[in-house]
């Protein structure tokens, strides 16, 4: 289950990044020197959510989803460090803290 969810989570974060590459920025619509000027765009409706835009949303939302399930599946599987596994040698001679 956990390389399930793992798969799907890393395809929906390569399928996220095409989609907000794929979407176009705030400005694209005007040229450098032509299109609307800025009075005409400040009363304008804002314009709906297209198809791009809400697969975007959706994808990210299955990307909160992925992450959060890995994340309460690693805590339940009790995974352990390396570090956990080392042992110190004990050093059998006592040490001299003896001021000479």
């Amino acid at each position: 289950m956990y390389t399930f969810v793992l798969a799907v989570h890393f395809v929906a974060c390569l399928f996220l990044i095409l989609l907000v590459l794929m979407q176009s920025g705030k400005g694209s619509a005007a040229g450098i020197f032509g299109g609307s000027s800025g009075g005409d765009n400040l009363f304008a409706s804002p314009t709906a959510f297209n198809v791009v835009n809400k697969i975007t949303a959706v994808v990210a939302c299955v990307i909160f989803i992925t992450s959060i399930s890995l994340t309460v599946m690693v805590s339940k599987r009790g995974v352990s460090s390396a570090a956990d596994k080392v042992t110190l040698p004990v050093s059998s001679a006592p040490a001299d803290n003896s001021a000479k």
